[in-house]
Parts: C-alpha cells; sequence; structure tokens
C-alpha cells in the first residue's frame, strides 16, 4: 500500500504542500484544492505551474477529487409557488441554475477530470453520489443514470471513477455506497471508501462498513473521528474508529492502492504527521 496526503490537508499553496509532503517521506500525492480553487479548474498559474512543481519534488499523483456529483439533483419548481408570480421566477431560476450545473458536471466537469488525470498519469478520480434530497427514497434513476454514463466516458478514458462515501449523499454508508456501484456494474466505478464518513453516516466503519465494499474498494481515505452526539462527528487524529483492524483487513485482502490522509482536523500539519506516524505504526 502506497501512502498519501491530500495536499491542501497541508496547504492551498501547492509548492509548500509538496515540499512538507516530500519531507515527511511521502511520494505520492493527492489533488483537490489548489491556489484558492479545485482541480481541474484552476487559475492559469496554477495550472501552468502544476506538472512543474510535481517534477520538482517528485511526486505521483495518486488520485484527484474534482469534487464531482457533490452537489443536489436538479429539483422542480413545486406547483404551489406558481401561484405567486415573483416566488415562481425565483424558484424557476433556481431550477435553472441547479440544471445547469447538474449538466455541467456531466458533461464538462467529467471530461476536464479526465483529461487532468491522463496528462498527470494518475489513474484515480474521486466522485460523490449526488446529495441527497431529503424525504426521497430510494436512490433516485437520475442519480444511477449520471453515474453509469460517467464511468461509461471513464472507462474509454482509461480512468477508475472512485465513488466516495459521503453522509450527504446517495452514497453514504459502505453499504449503500456498494450497492450503487454494483448496480451500476461498471469496471470503471469502484469505491474511494472513507470510513470516516461511514462514521457520520451512522454506519459502524469496520468491520460492517468494509464488509459491504470488500472487493470493490480503488482508494481510501484515512481520517479518523470520534461520535459526539448520535448525528454528529468530530474529526480527530485518533478516535473511535478501528483503524488498526481496517488496515489489517485491506492487507489480507491484497489492498495495493493508496491511502491518502485527509485529517480535516487544525493544526494542519501536526494533523497529517500525527496520522502518518500512526499509520506508518499500524502497517509496521
Amino acid at each position: 500500500m502506497k501512502l498519501a496526503v491530500v495536499t491542501d490537508e497541508l496547504s492551498d499553496d501547492l509548492e509548500t504542500a509538496l515540499e512538507l509532503a516530500a519531507d515527511m517521506g511521502l511520494r505520492h500525492v493527492e489533488l483537490r484544492g489548489v491556489g484558492g480553487r479545485r482541480v481541474p479548474r484552476l487559475d492559469p498559474y496554477w495550472r501552468r505551474r502544476l506538472p512543474q512543481l510535481l517534477a520538482r519534488f517528485r511526486m505521483q499523483v495518486a488520485a484527484i477529487s474534482p469534487g464531482l456529483f457533490k452537489i443536489p439533483l436538479p429539483v422542480s419548481v413545486p406547483e404551489g409557488f406558481q401561484v405567486l408570480r415573483w416566488q415562481d421566477r425565483e424558484e424557476s431560476a433556481r431550477e435553472r441554475r441547479q440544471e445547469a450545473l447538474f449538466t455541467d458536471h456531466r458533461t464538462a466537469l467529467l471530461e476536464e477530470s479526465l483529461a487532468l488525470a491522463q496528462e498527470l498519469d494518475c489513474r484515480i478520480v474521486v466522485t460523490f453520489g449526488v446529495v441527497k434530497t431529503p424525504g426521497t427514497a430510494p436512490v433516485p434513476p437520475a442519480v444511477v443514470e449520471a453515474l453509469a454514463d460517467a464511468a461509461r466516458r471513464a472507462e474509454r478514458a482509461g480512468i477508475v471513477l472512485a465513488l466516495e462515501n459521503e453522509h450527504i449523499c446517495w452514497a453514504d454508508t459502505g453499504a449503500r455506497t456498494a450497492a450503487l456501484v454494483r448496480q451500476i456494474g461498471s469496471p470503471a466505478l469502484r469505491v474511494n471508501w472513507d470510513p470516516g464518513n461511514a462514521l457520520a453516516a451512522g454506519e459502524r466503519p469496520y468491520p460492517d462498513g468494509y464488509a459491504a465494499v470488500r472487493g470493490l474498494v480503488a482508494h481510501v481515505h484515512v481520517k479518523d473521528a470520534r461520535r459526539v452526539t448520535p448525528d454528529t462527528v468530530e474529526w480527530t487524529t485518533e478516535g473511535d474508529i478501528d483503524w488498526a483492524g481496517q488496515l489489517r483487513a485491506l492487507r489480507e485482502d491484497g489492498y495495493d492502492g493508496t491511502l491518502s490522509i485527509e485529517t480535516h482536523v487544525r493544526p494542519k500539519i501536526a494533523g497529517v504527521r500525527a496520522t502518518l506516524q500512526r499509520l506508518q505504526e499500524a502497517l509496521r
């Protein structure tokens, strides 16, 4: 297993993040935020400097995380809002914005992300399972269709979309993420397993959540959390997740992908160092 860090967990300044990662002995990174923007839509300066800095620090890109489909489905204007014209106009404008954003993710953002991954010789693009609409179940057909289409495009590009379990999305727990991946049935759609997010979704990450995604994992995010209330968690460097058991299971299952540190804690650098040390000790 390879160890990596999400660069903006160290610094939004890519040069600083890569210098710190190299100082920690890492040779792989995951790209998300750079210079106040999210990949692949960086400003021209950082877009030009990105491959130069990676080469200077001899870093390989394990994954990019463009926030793909971490947006809601477009919701039609409720019929009752059509009575008051000002309210109807506002809701119609919101609906058009949502439709435009969803179309952008399905087309331009996806293609730009796949192109950047190819350019950086990166095999993994992280995606999400669309933000849940309150009060609806099961997974809407539009979500399945969008992910299936994205997987077809990724397969043609030689890239794997890693569907991250995220508590606000339809793919939230390990069980529901695995079910969605299996329903679509594409070799280009796998799982970005995030035990911390599984805990936030109300699932016991290991062994329960992992049992569901076993055999589907293409990428792993490493962070820990402790449950504060039945509905909330607090990110920390040592919490309630059985990371020793999780790492042992990954190794026994032959996982040879990346463990990407994504602490979500402050102070950033100390949090990454503490998580990296814990990972290295557990792997030894």
